[in-house]
């Protein structure tokens, strides 16, 4: 059944509550919010403080409600009706996939996130009582892999556990009380402060990136066919029109715009970090604090 809620709606809700967490400050980084606000150009990021990105791309979740899903007829899968499905974007569409499994390396914090709810009565219930969260399914892009074919894939999950179809495999699913845990020990692995964190944060991002180019590059190859475009070296920017097409009113004055907000290394490094995460990995980079 299709879901009645989009992704961005369920994003913002689980957003939202991660906020909240007791024991952790969970901060989402929204470029927008450098010029606007606080003097600190409305980032709550404590840059003495030890801290750790989170990648999260938010899913929404179809629920199959007959054991006559393909999951369980065909593929034999013990999974329990009502259970939920999420699509993996194919690799001849985008390197969405590949570029969240090159991101999760070990050292980053990279998750697909899904809801085991459809309806707008479910997010809406899971909003009153703070279990957006409680009622969210944590999966690593790593421990699905790379994706060499191009066909469509799912996480299939119920509330006991999760499965890669088409060719069933089970993975590992991580409850959002699992992942608190992990990010609290990795925290206190690592006391270095955020400040002398960013540029790391910057290069691993830039690397991942790179490597999911060559990884796609390489199935290509292996293929025979001709290779994808190079994302990065045809992107531009959101308001430029595409090729061979006249922007309108091209001569007309300059609208009056504010000037921008000067911003420090650090908040040049913040917002770069954001628009990197969502451009080259269509995620939402939450940076992750103990709480003082």
């Amino acid at each position: 059944m299709t879901p009645d809620i989009s992704e961005f709606t369920y994003g913002f809700a689980l957003t939202n509550e991660l906020v909240g967490w007791m024991a952790l400050s969970a901060v989402p980084i929204f470029p927008s919010l450098i010029e606007e606000g606080k003097e600190t150009g409305g980032y709550d990021v404590k840059l003495d403080a030890p801290g750790l990105p989170l990648y999260l791309q938010f899913k929404r979740s179809h629920v199959m409600q007959r054991r006559s899903a393909n999951e369980i007829k065909n593929l034999g899968l013990p999974l329990a009706v009502p259970f939920y499905r999420f699509t993996i974007t194919e690799r001849n569409r985008s390197l969405q996939h590949t570029s969240l499994v090159a991101l999760d390396d070990g050292t980053n914090e990279v998750f697909y996130v899904a809801p085991r709810f459809h309806t707008l009565e479910g997010i809406n219930a899971a909003w009153a009582t703070n279990r957006v969260a409680q009622r969210s399914i944590f999966v690593s892009p790593s421990d699905i892999g790379i994706i060499a074919d191009d066909f469509r894939h799912t996480v299939s999950f119920d509330g006991a556990s999760a499965y890669f179809c088409s060719e069933p495999r089970q993975i590992e699913s991580l409850t959002i009380d699992q992942v608190r845990s992990r990010l609290t020990e990795k925290l206190q692995s690592d006391a270095r402060p955020v400040r002398e964190k960013l540029r790391d944060w910057l290069d691993r991002n830039r690397a991942a990136a790179t490597r999911a180019q060559e990884i796609q590059l390489e199935i290509d190859r292996s293929k025979g066919i001709a290779p994808m475009l190079d994302l990065r070296s045809t992107a531009r920017s959101p308001l430029a029109p595409p090729a061979g097409i006249r922007r309108i009113g091209e001569r007309a004055p300059p609208m009056p715009v504010r000037a921008p907000k000067q911003m420090t290394p650090e908040q040049e490094a913040l917002r770069t970090l954001s628009d990197e995460a969502r451009g080259q990995f269509n995620a939402q980079l939450i940076v992750v604090q103990p709480a003082v």
